[in-house]
């Protein structure tokens, strides 16, 4: 339902919407009378020139926020723009423009009094600070540091980060990422700490999280243990999504398919995709992983030298392999490709591990330096 209404309401407002799309919608919306908050959202949304006029589609991405902002309404009650007012924290002109919407059974929609989206401006952008400080974690090590501020970082296999020595006389710190990293954040009320990756950037005061953000994987994950972070996606800025503890989110993007050769091995860069909506924002529930009568969290059991996995394909499972083992391993065999695993590696070298996922499906490989071939 709510796809559809949100669809028509964008065809509706740049005028290309037929009377039956017109009809359709005020139907929608009289037999649905909760999507008024996603038509108000929307048309915030068109009038701030969020979506172009030229393109009345709405995509999955502008799909999950506004699901997003109706689950997560009472956080963003908390952290309004400091310019401008958020209707949600003005519950009588809210229910004024509900009322009135109402009894216009939804043909002529009341543009939004407040700028809710106003939040835009508190939201991370791409930084500008000044960079004079790299620090990496090797393809099969991982290293634990202490940044000028006092927050921990844990750097997974094949991660970096960058960021100005200098952070603690800045106004904001900022850190860019490429690949893996768990923050233990000081607290610091007055200097947000924000992460920049390729694709998200995320704003906390003093947090527990994790975040996955290498360059070739098609999603980029952010979990959250404890605290609150504020995320947003760097082509969308105007769109912060709040994430509580024991949540993840993942961006996923189809946009790009790797090239690769007939065994299915990566040969070359990314090339576009013909997917027409490539970028999917999920934010689910972490759920711990049940191994040898222990739970752990996928998500972040690397921090603790364990890479745990569940019910991923070896094709999955290859390149965090080839990072965690500091090999490049190529799969021959279509069917071996399709195996699934569940289970927990720990101080196994990498002819340990292959030969304990043999003895739960079969398949033969053989290593030469750091090379691995399985078939």
């Amino acid at each position: 339902m709510e796809p559809r209404i949100i669809q028509l309401m964008a065809r509706k407002l740049s005028g290309e919407a037929t009377a039956a799309e017109l009809d359709e919608l005020n139907e929608l919306l009289t037999r649905h009378p909760e999507a008024i908050y996603y038509a108000e959202l929307i048309t915030q949304l068109w009038d701030e020139e969020k979506i172009p006029e030229s393109n009345s589609k709405i995509t999955d991405t502008d799909i999950s926020y506004l699901r997003h902002l109706a689950r997560h309404r009472p956080e963003f009650r908390e952290t309004p723009s400091v310019n401008d007012p958020d209707p949600f924290l003005q519950p009588s002109s809210m229910r004024r423009r509900t009322r009135r919407l109402a009894r216009a059974f939804f043909i002529t929609v009341v543009l939004a009094g407040g700028a809710y989206l106003g939040s835009r401006l508190l939201a991370p952008q791409p930084a500008a600070t000044r960079v004079n400080t790299e620090l990496f974690a090797n393809l099969g090590s991982r290293r634990s540091l202490f940044l000028p501020d006092g927050t921990r970082v844990w750097l997974n296999a094949g991660s970096r980060i960058q960021y100005d020595s200098d952070m603690l006389h800045k106004n904001t710190r900022d850190l860019s990422l490429s690949g893996e990293a768990f923050f233990e954040v000081a607290k610091d009320k007055d200097r947000p700490f924000i992460i920049h990756t390729d694709k998200i950037a995320i704003k906390v005061l003093g947090t527990a999280f994790n975040v996955r953000a290498y360059p070739r994987d098609r999603i980029t994950e952010t979990t959250l243990m404890r605290g609150s972070i504020e995320l947003t996606v760097n082509n969308k800025p105007y769109q912060k999504i709040i994430l509580k503890p024991r949540e993840k989110f993942d961006l996923i993007d189809d946009g790009h398919d790797e090239l690769r050769d007939s065994a299915g091995i990566r040969t070359g860069p990314a090339k576009p995709s013909r997917n027409t909506n490539p970028v999917k924002l999920v934010v689910q529930d972490v759920v711990p992983v049940q191994l040898e009568d222990k739970e752990y969290v996928k998500e972040v059991s690397w921090v603790d030298d364990e890479f745990v996995f569940q019910n991923e394909t070896l094709e999955e499972l290859a390149p965090k392999m080839e990072r965690w083992f500091n090999v490049r391993i190529r799969i021959d065999n279509p069917q071996v490709r399709n195996y699934h695993y569940t289970g927990i590696f720990h101080k196994e070298t990498i002819d340990q591990a292959l030969t304990a996922m043999r003895l739960i499906r079969p398949f033969n490989f053989k290593i030469t330096d750091k090379n691995v071939f399985i078939h």
